[in-house]
């Protein structure tokens, strides 16, 4: 499995010391805190392992398997493709809340993306989206900080589209289970966080006064509310809202291709119901990629619409496999064409000064 190393910006992209000539902060690899990584390992591993345990307690492996090996292929590739759209459509979005740190193809972008799900795949800590605002301020030139603000952004707005979605659905679904209301309240405690972040971010850097020395820390969160300010706009906010909603719709295609295929016929208010149960159930500590958590997740939302555990869990493995592998194996492949590029170019900048020696007259 490649490293996850910053992917290389290109020749003609301003320098790193561009951004620390001004007084920014900046944050790379090291953003990678041990902190989190000791919480993804000493809470995250055992989280997941009992969470699989009580997805897979009293589950029949050979009928799950069964479940599997008949499912239709066709509807399995169908979903793949809907959860490409689904990264594209995040990666446009992103570009479009990070336009004003500069101009990178929309490639660029879907680039980082992708890397950085393969790095929250393989690496405990999600260091992902570090890792994005790490690339976007090589690839532009601009402040590490700000380019976080604008992943910080990017990341709400896709959790205030899930906390709508399972708004809306919970109306639809039996709710008498605890389990179920305690997950709607913190959606909804969680998306009012987030919304009076936003609105603070926006009047903070507004009513900010000038020249006041500030400590790296708050430099640090300073440039990170700057870059997330420059989104919170009503014309902002009615384009973000609606690639978000397009990309979420496109996620809801694929589980819902991969649940027919294996014989789960879902309304279209259930698919958005288990999409906004798994994909905000997955915020808790966990293990690289989820395991476990997903399957938990896909299990216990689907028990509450009457689907047995067999088939929910298979259908679990399938919708975990139709994100997992492909991003992992894409992202691995991206991130090691990009390490070995910058590998030979250093190569031919240290030799160099001796080939220039060599041809002298």
């Amino acid at each position: 499995m490649a490293k996850c190393a910053p992917v290389a910006s290109e020749p003609n992209q301003p320098s790193d010391r561009a951004e620390s000539a001004i007084g920014q902060p900046t944050f790379g690899k090291g953003a990678i805190s041990r902190t989190s990584l000791f919480a993804a390992l000493v809470v995250g591993l055992p989280a997941s392992a009992i969470l699989l345990w009580l997805a897979a307690r009293g589950i029949d492996a050979r009928t799950v398997f069964e479940n599997v090996r008949r499912a239709d292929s066709l509807r399995i590739a169908l979903g793949v493709i809907a959860f490409g759209c689904f990264y594209l459509l995040q990666a446009i979005r992103w570009r479009w809340i990070a336009r004003r740190e500069g101009e990178l193809s929309i490639g660029r972008f879907l680039q980082f993306v992708i890397s950085a799900v393969a790095c929250n795949n393989v690496v405990p800590g999600r260091p992902g989206d570090f890792l994005r605002a790490h690339w976007l301020g090589r690839g532009v030139g601009s402040p590490r900080t700000r380019a976080l603000g604008t992943v910080v952004v990017d990341r709400a707005s896709d959790v205030l589209v899930l906390v709508a979605a399972l708004g809306a659905s919970f109306l639809f679904v039996g709710h008498e289970d605890s389990w179920l209301m305690r997950i709607d309240l913190a959606a909804a405690v969680l998306g009012a966080t987030l919304l009076l972040g936003l609105l603070g971010a926006r009047f903070y850097v507004r009513r900010k006064p000038e020249g006041v020395a500030a400590s790296r820390v708050g430099r640090l969160v300073g440039g990170v509310l700057a870059g997330a300010a420059e989104a919170v706009n009503r014309r902002d906010a009615l384009m973000v809202a609606a690639l978000s909603a397009a990309a979420w719709t496109a996620w809801a295609a694929g589980a819902w291709s991969i649940a027919a295929a294996v014989g789960i016929p879902l309304s279209p208010i259930e698919v958005f119901f288990v999409m906004a149960v798994v994909n905000l159930g997955v915020a808790m500590p966990s293990s690289p990629g989820f395991v476990g958590t997903y399957q938990w997740l896909c299990v216990a939302s689907l028990a509450l619409l009457g689907v047995g555990g067999e088939r929910a869990f298979a259908f679990s493995v399938l919708l975990h496999a139709a994100w997992f592998v492909p991003t992992t194996i894409a992202g691995a492949a991206l991130l090691t064409h990009k390490g070995v590029r910058r590998a030979s170019r250093r190569r031919a900048l240290t030799l160099q000064p001796r080939t220039m020696q060599v041809t002298a007259p």
